[in-house]
């Protein structure tokens, strides 16, 4: 065997070692999450949703990044792993500004603390929330 097709075999191994651990069977479980967002009654342009493992009460693996579009928010197959999560949740008016591509804060970020559990599920998120 050539050096040059030694070279081919060990990338081509590489690449698929990097994608076979991606999302596949052998990776935690995760929630599917979908919901809306509004603001003073009305759909929030854009925002994140953030989940991220709490592990000062025992969570553990990937944080998840879910993204708001005109009020609406889905996991995709991207949702959060199961066990106690911090959730931070952003929104903006889809205005852009200088240094502010998705416009202004439409609220103080909300922060909160939830248990993901398995299945399909629809959270919604309601602002200005009382007490806040």
């Amino acid at each position: 065997m050539s050096v040059r097709h030694a070279h081919v075999g060990l990338v081509a191994a590489i690449v698929l070692g990097m994608f076979s651990g991606c999302g596949g069977p052998d990776g935690p479980e995760r929630a599917e999450i979908h919901g809306r967002v509004t603001f003073n009654g009305e759909p929030v342009p854009v925002g994140q949703i953030e989940y991220r493992p709490n592990v000062e009460k025992g969570g553990s693996g990937p944080q998840s990044l879910l993204f708001i579009k005109d009020g609406y928010y889905e996991s995709a197959g991207k949702g959060p792993v199961l066990g106690p999560h911090t959730v931070k949740i952003t929104g903006y008016t889809g205005i852009p500004k200088p240094f502010l591509d998705q416009g202004e804060e439409l609220f103080p970020t909300h922060k909160d603390e939830v248990e993901i559990t398995s299945g399909d599920q629809e959270v919604n998120y309601d602002f200005p929330i009382a007490g806040e």
